[in-house]
């Protein structure tokens, strides 16, 4: 009884501390307000995750997390039906861009439920895409991804098409990749599929990624042609965290060889989200010791 009387208390005294005495007036203040919080078990590890993954996703744009377009899947508004449906059960999304000409002139988006009527024989086939486009909703590079996630929430989106400071279209953002932010994965039933092809993103400046922390060494290494060594873990964000010798906050960098990782997120059991940096090849030593 004394020590649960003694946890109400102490978390009605952090709870005092933040809403009445202390006002955090910095990030950095009410960070370690919350990093007490979790030390104390007055909060789980689940909850203050979430938490922080609230503060990265205040601090990051669109253009960082983005789906590159060269990575985008858009069908042509002359597509059939029938090789809708296909393309739709190969790559197994819910939401498509539809374009008109090319990826700079998106038109709308398909979703994939939209068919179902047409493609079971409920209702006749419609003579065009067009016809059954839900509107698209074109967004800045440079938009931050909490406003993102508001706009989705508010509108009830789910897609947005990302365009770059001359208009045209340089990538893509879901509703579920700025959750992942906050709550990690989220994984579906055609995630293990598609995921090998997710964990490492091209951004748009030169020799420079993002990468998933869970990302595979192996995985890494033969889409790099490189060979970091494994040292007993199997991810890059283990691989980072052997090398910087503890659990690295957002913003640390690590140089491996000619690539240089930095945090962009984590929390305090996992790094989610890596920045890469790619360096020149080395010519006669190795990539990593």
């Amino acid at each position: 009884m004394a020590f649960t009387e003694r946890s109400e208390k102490e978390k009605e005294s952090l709870l005092k501390r933040i809403w009445h005495g202390m006002r955090p007036n910095t990030r950095s203040e009410l960070a370690e307000v919350i990093k007490e919080a979790g030390e104390r078990d007055i909060i789980d590890e689940d909850t203050e995750d979430m938490i922080r993954g609230v503060f990265d996703i205040s601090t990051l744009r669109i253009g960082d997390i983005m789906i590159p377009r060269s990575q985008m899947i858009t069908i042509d508004k002359k597509t059939s039906l029938i090789d809708a449906v296909k393309l739709i059960d190969e790559h197994g999304h819910s939401r498509y861009p539809v374009s008109s000409e090319d990826r700079d002139h998106i038109i709308g988006i398909l979703n994939a439920k939209d068919l179902l009527p047409y493609a079971a024989g409920v209702k006749p086939a419609p003579e065009s895409l067009e016809n059954i486009l839900r509107p698209c909703v074109f967004v800045p590079e440079s938009k931050r991804v909490d406003s993102m996630l508001t706009q989705f929430q508010e509108n009830h989106l789910h897609i947005a098409v990302v365009i770059d400071e001359f208009g045209g279209v340089c990538g893509l953002v879901t509703i579920e990749d700025i959750l992942e932010l906050i709550v990690g994965d989220i994984s579906d039933e055609y995630d293990e599929e598609e995921k090998k092809s997710q964990n490492i993103v091209k951004a748009q400046d030169k020799d420079c990624y993002l990468i998933k922390g869970l990302t595979e060494i192996e995985e890494f290494n033969e889409y790099f042609k490189t060979s970091l060594p494994d040292v007993d873990v199997d991810t890059i964000a283990g691989l980072v965290i052997h090398v910087i010798g503890h659990l690295p906050h957002k913003d640390e960098t690590v140089k491996i060889g000619r690539f240089t990782f930095k945090v962009m997120t984590a929390t305090r059991r996992q790094v989610h989200l890596l920045q890469l940096t790619v360096g020149p090849e080395p010519e006669d030593e190795e990539e990593a010791e």
